[in-house]
């Protein structure tokens, strides 16, 4: 297992988080112990509102999919129709979990940040959330992304950790 080293800095992307909580058969083990570290305080675990709103998106998405039967792109239709399928949700008390039980920081996403975010979405040609982590991250000093995903690779001045397969 490739190792974040001790007294790290980090910057959580939302797949982290949900390959933990959904305990995903590859990465999921990784993940979760990528997060007992951060509640010993061996490494300091920083997100964004962003990466919060993103991960309780997905959540309820998956859930409401999963209960009703409906494919994850009919969700959406499904909820502005019976909007009262989002009172009763596991996904609120999973993200609550995540947001007061793991010792994330929790980082601002100002209109500073925003603006710096629509200029890393040209140069890096990256997504806008994935612009707005970037943007978080130089912000705040930080250069370790943990992440799944590929679309950061290659960026000068960050370090990528990539969840690694359980064995």
């Amino acid at each position: 297992m490739i190792e974040i080293p001790s007294h790290s800095r980090v910057f959580l992307d939302t797949n982290i988080l949900l390959y933990a909580v959904t305990d995903h058969p590859r990465f999921g083990q990784w993940c979760n112990m990528l997060l007992d570290r951060i509640h010993r305080g061996d490494v300091t675990g920083h997100v964004s509102a962003i990466v919060l709103n993103e991960f309780i998106h997905k959540l309820i998405i998956g859930e409401v999919a999963q209960k009703t039967g409906l494919k994850p792109g009919q969700v959406i239709q499904h909820l502005k129709r019976k909007p009262e399928a989002l009172e009763k949700l596991e996904a609120y008390a999973i993200v609550d979990e995540v947001d007061t039980g793991y010792d994330l920081i929790i980082l601002e996403v100002t209109a500073d940040i925003f603006r710096m975010a629509r200029r890393f979405m040209q140069a890096h040609r990256l997504m806008s959330n994935d612009a707005l982590h970037l943007a978080v991250m130089q912000k705040n000093n930080l250069q370790n992304l943990v992440t799944n995903d590929s679309d950061f690779d290659g960026i000068e001045g960050i370090h990528v950790w990539k969840p690694q397969k359980s064995a």
